[in-house]
């Protein structure tokens, strides 16, 4: 059975909770010795930001439902970020920016691929 340092395990709780799942059972099927678990979670905290999220206001059901469909029509996760609100003509408007995550190049490249099927040129 694998053992694991209080840093290690200081350190994967920095981790996204699916990262954190992903990294332990690395460890354990692996049966990593302590520097190499300390070292997946290093390796894992640079693929990954280690920065915690801050919390937020909860988004709109609006917002949830676009982060959806364009995840579903991309097949990637994508999040909507709301930077600020301005009023416009009486009406409070959201402005802020899209953000699409990709794991690889490869997948940056299908994403290109699948934007430019679906601009209509």
């Amino acid at each position: 059975m694998a053992v694991t340092s209080t840093w290690a395990t200081r350190a994967r709780c920095s981790l996204d909770r699916a990262t954190q799942i992903t990294a332990a059972n690395q460890i354990t099927a692996k049966k990593m010795s302590v520097r190499e678990a300390e070292n997946l979670v290093k390796k894992l905290g640079a693929e990954f930001s280690l920065t915690p999220q801050k919390p937020g206001k909860e988004k709109s059901r609006d917002l949830k439902r676009v982060e959806e469909e364009l995840s579903d029509l991309l097949t990637a996760e994508v999040e909507v970020r709301v930077k600020k609100r301005v009023k416009r003509h009486g009406r409070v408007e959201e402005m802020g920016e899209l953000c699409i995550q990709f794991g690889s190049l490869d997948e940056l490249n299908g994403l290109i691929d699948r934007l430019r099927r679906t601009g209509g040129n």
